[in-house]
């Protein structure tokens, strides 16, 4: 009966975390639009995503990073534990500390914004002038987030999944409005100030859902009794990796604005595309599996960790490899009628789609590779992983410059990056054997091959309506186009589900509120 109630409780929250990433990525992809509309693919639009990219992926290092390898674990901890005031005192801790690390960055980058935009980029002097008045307010809204992401890890150690994933919302739907209204007024400061807004709602939403716990915005310097040093201990490891993948986003972003004009926004789109089928089920996936096999390896249940490690995998292939095969043949029609309007034109959203193919090519062997950094994070290994991760990021910079070099173009960046993840996964398979072998698993090796053999009918729908050599898409943004597009996507959902239900492929097992008796 706990097992059962534990499990229904999961299966609660994983829906309503894909429901918010849902909602989050289509609010990105209407963002997306609405910059793409008032912008275009201009000089000033490549400045604002170039821009925004600092903040975005320093993120990484003071948000996300932080809160899903140490900051949720311990306050879970202390809760479990009855330690009520520790966990008080901890939250107090951290937000001090973060604090005094990100004002001095918000200082330097109003200070030296200039200089520093100058450094990494390889654009104009008016350009590097308008990227510098728009960092100041982008470093501000990292440390809205930044501080958000500590209430929003709080939350979710309460089991408050909804309005830590509700939030983010807030921020899209500010730069929606705020871009599209104040544009004529602000012009590129739009962006800023709507960015601005969006940080500073986001934050607050969460610190008022947290306040119903308890939890209070005050300063603290001494560690008392709270794990505080295993906690940035675990976070300076994942922070190394994560700076990694910061230097290369940095490193990626300055190969595309030595490319042609557009490059940036063409590559930052195909992005948001591409992020769209892949952070919606890897988020829902990993949500899930991460606790059971964290606690599987906990209790010494090997035979355990490796089935969810095996059924995480292969539902991450039954739900990414269709999407990937639709959105690949759809991708010129997928760009084109969602952002070319006003300023975006034909060319731009050919040049977006060329850069989101490679990304769809590589998207399930991506979610292995990510889904295996999780197996050795449940294990603890972090500094293994880390290690990995540098590997991985070090071999995406190197391919990058290879194929630029070889006037390969805006495909060298989502081609690195798929090849990278590729190599990587086959060490991270080596040195994770112990906890898991895929090699050995017949059992992997079965599940993966009826999903494949029941993808072959939707490649062969997607296969027949490419030999038409269809152009009605080129219009661009429109009713007619968009019900068009619907009806070619409801036609490729209807083939993947009869072909599922006829080779009996299970989706979203993970998400069942009664014990799993998967046969995988």
């Amino acid at each position: 009966m706990q097992d059962s109630t534990q499990s229904s409780k999961t299966a609660k929250s994983s829906f309503a975390i894909m429901l918010c990433t849902i909602a989050s990525r289509l609010l990105g992809i209407v963002k997306a639009r609405v910059l793409s509309s008032v912008f275009g693919a201009s000089g000033v639009a490549d400045v604002i995503n170039f821009t925004f990219n600092i903040p975005n992926n320093f993120r990484k290092l003071f948000a996300e990073g932080a809160v899903n390898s140490a900051l949720i674990p311990a306050f879970s901890s202390l809760l479990g534990l009855g330690k009520k005031r520790s966990s008080l005192h901890l939250f107090s801790l951290l937000c001090t500390y973060q604090a005094i690390l990100l004002i001095p960055l918000v200082l330097l980058s109003y200070f030296f914004g200039e200089e520093f935009i100058s450094l990494i980029s390889d654009f104009d002097s008016a350009q590097v002038a308008l990227g510098a008045k728009l960092l100041p307010f982008f470093m501000v809204y990292l440390a809205a987030i930044s501080m958000g992401a500590i209430f929003n890890g709080v939350l979710q150690s309460h089991h408050n999944f909804l309005h830590a994933y509700l939030s983010p919302l807030l921020f899209s739907l500010s730069v929606i409005f705020g871009v599209q209204y104040l544009t004529p007024y602000l012009g590129a400061m739009s962006m800023a100030w709507a960015t601005l807004v969006g940080g500073l709602l986001q934050g607050s939403y969460s610190y008022l859902m947290l306040r119903r716990y308890g939890y209070r915005l005050k300063p603290a310097i001494r560690q008392a009794d709270t794990p505080l040093k295993p906690v940035i201990g675990a976070w300076s490891l994942v922070v190394l990796g994560m700076g990694m993948q910061v230097l290369t986003q940095l490193v990626t972003y300055h190969f595309a604005s030595t490319l042609s004009e557009g490059s940036v926004t063409a590559f930052a789109n195909a992005t948001i595309f591409y992020q769209t089928p892949y952070g919606v089920f890897f988020n829902a996936i990993s949500a899930v599996s991460l606790p059971l096999l964290s606690r599987s390896y906990a209790l010494g249940q090997m035979q355990e960790m490796q089935k969810h490690t095996r059924l995480s995998i292969v539902q991450l292939t039954s739900l990414l490899l269709p999407s990937g095969i639709i959105l690949f043949f759809l991708s010129q029609e997928s760009v084109s009628v969602v952002l070319q309007t006003g300023n975006y034109t034909l060319a731009d959203a050919q040049l977006t789609a060329l850069a989101l193919r490679p990304f769809l090519l590589f998207m399930v062997t991506t979610s292995w590779y990510a889904m295996l950094l999780r197996l050795g994070y449940s294990a603890n290994r972090y500094a293994l992983m880390t290690k990995i991760t540098f590997l991985q990021n070090f071999v995406d910079i190197i391919l990058m410059w290879v194929f630029i070099t070889l006037g390969w173009g805006i495909i060298s960046l989502p081609l690195a990056n798929g090849i990278s993840y590729v190599v990587l996964l086959g060490f991270l398979s080596f040195k994770l054997r112990d906890l898991y072998n895929p090699i050995k698993d017949t059992r992997l090796r079965r599940g993966l091959l009826r999903t494949v053999a029941a993808n072959i009918p939707i490649l062969g729908y997607c296969l027949l309506y490419a030999s038409f050599g269809m152009t009605w898409y080129q219009s661009g943004s429109n009713l007619r186009n968009f019900l068009i597009l619907s009806l070619l996507a409801l036609g490729s959902l209807v083939v993947w589900l009869l072909s599922y239900a006829l080779l009996k492929v299970e989706l979203l097992s993970l998400f069942r509120s009664k014990k799993q008796g998967s046969n995988l």
